[in-house]
């Protein structure tokens, strides 16, 4: 009789356990991917975006990459964060990011001063990381199971530090210039969360 008090006791403690569980574990895991259109003051350009990352309740914590075409081809790589407002299914957000700009520019680049067709008076620049940062506001359109439909607006930010050493023909000694780039531009994103 003991037993089957003590199997019932252990029956309704397990019930209760799960249930609290499911309702403290409300992690998501979800993936924003997209695309991105950079309007800034010298280009109009685009980017790819992936963002990883947790949901709780309104809040989105994740990590993300992106391909970056703005004047110079960049890697940024970056923290999210989101807040959704609201209880709806389709919902507005702000979202805010940060992080590293890794340089990934083409070999041929060069921005130093202008040289007679001379090769043994240039080498090409080198790039070093910037930084990164986005911030914006958004609404997601949710489908059923499927995902939503992701779109929002906002500012981005990179920079990079550019060092070209050429060889100045009239003292023929080395002379390296450095340039710093940072980029402002608008950012409109069109992607898609799983």
């Amino acid at each position: 009789m003991q037993s089957r008090h003590l199997l019932v006791l252990l029956l309704i403690s397990v019930s209760i356990f799960s249930s609290a569980q499911k309702k403290t574990c409300s992690l998501k895991f979800h993936s924003i991917n997209g695309l991105s259109f950079l309007n800034g003051e010298n280009e109009v350009s685009a980017g790819l975006q992936s963002v990883n990352g947790l949901q709780k309740g309104n809040w989105f914590a994740g990590i993300g990459v992106g391909l970056d075409y703005y004047i110079h081809r960049s890697v940024p790589l970056f923290a999210d964060l989101r807040y959704e407002f609201g209880k709806k299914k389709d919902k507005f957000f702000a979202y805010v990011d940060g992080g590293v700009n890794l340089a990934w520019v083409e070999d041929q680049v060069y921005n130093g001063p202008i040289i007679f067709d001379d090769p043994m008076m240039t080498n090409s620049g080198k790039f070093h990381n910037g930084y990164y940062t986005d911030a914006g506001l958004g609404y997601i359109i949710n489908v059923k199971k499927a995902g939503g439909l992701v779109l929002s607006l906002g500012h981005s930010h990179k920079t990079l530090r550019e060092d070209v050493t050429y060889t100045d023909w009239r003292t023929q000694q080395p002379t390296t210039d450095i340039y710093r780039y940072k980029f402002n531009r608008i950012v409109v994103k069109l992607g898609w969360r799983f």
